[in-house]
C-alpha cells in the first residue's frame, strides 16, 4: 500500500507565511512518531511532503526509502499535494480543525476516490465545531461544560465563580484560548470590536483533573488505548498546552472501564468517528465533562508506543483488516511523559 501521511503544518502548506512555533513542533513530533511506527510495517510505502525550512525528515529518521517532496514555494506545494493524493492508495491526514482546514483536506481525499484513514465527513464536521459538538453531546445525555456562542452571550449568559474560558469554535489545542476571571472582565473583552464573536465560544472554567483519551475507532465500536494526564500553563489570561503523561491517570481517578463506557456513548452520539481519535476531558468530584472530540491523531500519540509496548500503527491496520475484535484483549500500560 502506498500511504500518503499528510501533516499540514510541516507539509509546506504554510510556506508563504511564518510557521507557528508550537504547532510546528507538535506536528513534527507526531509525524516522526507515526512514520517510525509505519516503517516497521513491511507492506507500507510512505509518501510525505516537507517544508524546506524544517530539518530534512530522512536525516532525522535515518531511512532513505520514503518518498519525500521538499516544498520551497506555494506553487510547488499545490502540485506536490495533488500529485501525492493521486499516487497514493490511502491518505492519513493530520491537520488542525481551524478554518475548516481538516474538513477541506478530507474532501480533497474523498473527491479523489482514495481510501481515507480518518473519520467520515459528518463526524468530522460535528466534532470540529465545538459549539455544535456540545449540542450533539447534550442531545445524547452526555456531560459537557455549558457552552455559549460569544455573539449570544447577552441572551444566554451564565455565572461562574471560577472564571470563564474563551476559545474559537474550531480551534486546535490551546490556540487563542483565554482564561478570564470575572464577569466584568468578560464583558469588557466582549465589547471589543476586534473579536469574532460568532466564531468564539464561552465556557465556565472547571477546576478539575484535565485528561485526554487516545482511542481507535471503526464503524461499529471504539477501543481505549490510553488515558492521559494533560499539562497546561497559564500566563496571565493565556492558556498553553505543555504536554501530557500518556497513561498517567490512576485507575482510582478514571479507569479503563469508565473510559470504555464513556467512549461507547460518544461513538453512538457522533456516528462516523474512525481511526485515531482524541477526546479531552475534565474530571471533577467523580463527574466527567467532555471538552473536545478531536477527529484525528493528537499529540499524545508521540508517547503511545512506549506506553503500550505495542506499535499503534500495527493496531490500526489490524483493525482495518480484521476489525477491533482482533486487537489484543489486554494491553499493558506504562506512564510516559510527552513534552511539547
Amino acid at each position: 500500500m502506498k500511504l500518503f501521511i499528510y501533516e499540514h503544518i510541516t507539509s509546506g502548506a504554510l510556506i508563504d507565511e511564518p510557521l507557528p512555533t508550537s504547532l510546528a513542533r507538535e506536528g513534527n513530533d507526531m509525524l516522526i512518531a507515526i512514520v517510525q511506527d509505519l516503517l516497521e510495517l513491511s507492506t507500507i510505502e510512505l509518501i510525505l511532503l516537507r517544508d524546506d525550512r524544517l530539518d530534512p525528515l530522512a536525516a532525522i529518521i535515518g531511512h532513505s526509502e520514503i518518498q519525500i517532496t521538499t516544498i520551497k514555494d506555494y506553487a510547488s506545494f499545490q502540485s506536490a499535494y495533488h500529485d501525492a493524493i493521486k499516487r497514493a492508495d490511502a491518505i492519513l491526514p493530520i491537520a488542525p480543525e481551524t478554518d475548516g482546514i481538516l474538513n477541506n483536506i478530507q474532501q480533497d481525499i474523498l473527491n479523489s476516490n482514495k481510501q481515507l484513514l480518518a473519520s467520515q465527513a459528518e463526524a468530522m464536521s460535528v466534532s470540529s465545531d465545538k459549539y455544535q459538538c456540545h449540542q450533539q453531546l447534550l442531545a445524547y445525555g452526555l456531560s459537557s461544560p455549558t457552552t455559549v456562542k460569544a455573539s449570544e452571550w447577552s441572551m444566554n449568559q451564565f455565572t461562574s465563580s471560577t472564571g470563564f474560558i474563551i476559545k474559537p469554535r474550531d480551534g486546535a489545542g490551546c490556540m487563542d484560548t483565554l482564561f478570564i476571571k470575572g464577569s466584568a472582565s468578560l464583558k469588557a473583552w466582549l465589547a471589543s470590536p476586534a473579536h469574532d464573536l460568532e466564531n468564539t465560544i464561552i465556557q465556565p472554567y472547571i477546576d478539575g483533573i484535565t485528561m485526554s483519551l487516545n482511542i481507535l475507532s471503526d464503524n461499529d465500536d471504539s477501543r481505549v488505548l490510553a488515558i492521559n494526564k494533560q499539562h497546561f500553563q497559564r500566563n496571565n489570561r493565556n492558556l498553553s498546552f505543555t504536554g501530557s503523561t500518556v497513561n498517567g491517570v490512576d485507575e482510582s481517578i478514571f479507569s479503563i472501564t469508565q473510559a470504555s463506557s464513556l467512549v461507547a456513548k460518544i461513538h453512538q452520539a457522533i456516528s462516523g468517528l474512525w481511526g485515531f481519535i482524541g477526546i479531552d476531558l475534565i474530571v471533577r468530584d467523580n463527574e466527567v465533562f467532555i471538552l473536545d472530540i478531536n477527529p484525528r491523531l493528537t499529540t499524545s500519540y508521540i508517547g503511545l508506543k512506549a506506553s503500550l509496548g505495542i506499535n499503534p500503527a500495527q493496531l490500526l491496520f489490524t483493525m482495518i483488516e480484521q476489525g477491533l475484535s482482533a486487537l489484543p484483549k489486554t494491553i499493558q500500560r506504562h506512564a510516559v511523559e510527552v513534552r511539547v
